[in-house]
């Protein structure tokens, strides 16, 4: 059984490049054991929690700035994972002492995202702020509930006959792009103030100066609809090996 202490952070359209930019706390639990008592190959059961958040304001576009969007949210996953040892390894063995890794698998994560309003925060879902579900865009309004497919490396060295110790790096494909609410076209803040509310207009579309060739005409990109989100961990881990470890007579 495992633990990991971790920072979280995501990629998308309020930060399309800067790795661990605006990192989170996050932490993990685990459940790790051999594949046909394998020593290279090991199955994992994990349950992790994290947080990302990102604003235009720190951005060095002078678009995303004016755009002046921003958003945090709060991650739960859970899921197996499959790890592929480089070296064979077994806790508290002299002879297999620690070794580089790979992982990757299928997890689902529950997400939830919030944007700043005045002084306080307010979950993104159900304002609809790209106009879902409208005339104005058919998409339906998107799923708090997700799967991501993590793929990461790791190194791991026993430090007692029961205990190792590890770092990792993973990152997770989403298939949503609305991780941070972003993803389409404006819509006319006075339609969407109509259709959806005064509070989802305003967090739609807070722009910094609207005038000048910026129309809010449908059409005009709010977010890039090709690129789905991502998001990834990275920390320390302490393996606990419930057995110790014997070597055949």
């Amino acid at each position: 059984i495992g633990i990991m202490g971790r920072t979280s952070y995501y990629l998308g359209d309020l930060n399309p490049t800067r790795h661990f930019y605006n990192s989170q706390f996050a932490g993990s639990i685990f459940y790790r054991d051999k594949l046909r008592k394998s020593d290279r190959l090991s199955l994992r059961i994990q349950f992790s929690y994290g947080k990302v958040e990102a604003f235009d304001s720190d951005s060095k576009s002078d678009a995303q700035i004016n755009r002046n969007l921003s958003f945090q949210s709060k991650i739960i996953e859970f899921g197996p994972m499959l790890e592929i040892n480089f070296l064979p390894f077994e806790i508290g063995s002299k002879r297999k002492p620690g070794t580089p890794y790979l992982f990757m698998g299928l997890t689902y994560f529950k997400m939830n995202p919030m944007g700043q309003h005045n002084d306080g925060w307010v979950e993104l879902q159900s304002l609809k702020t790209e106009g879902q579900g409208s005339a104005f865009n058919n998409d339906k309004p998107y799923k708090l509930n997700q799967i991501s497919i993590p793929v990461g490396v790791g190194i791991k060295v026993h430090i007692t006959s029961r205990m190792s110790l590890g770092l990792e790096y993973g990152i997770r494909k989403t298939f949503t792009d609305y991780l941070d609410d972003v993803s389409g076209n404006y819509v006319n803040p006075s339609i969407l103030a109509d259709i959806n509310g005064q509070l989802s207009s305003e967090i739609s579309a807070p722009i910094l100066n609207s005038q000048g060739s910026f129309s809010y005409n449908n059409g005009i990109a709010r977010g890039n609809s090709s690129n789905k989100d991502w998001y990834a961990f990275a920390g320390i881990t302490l393996s606990f090996r419930l057995k110790a470890y014997t070597t055949c007579s």
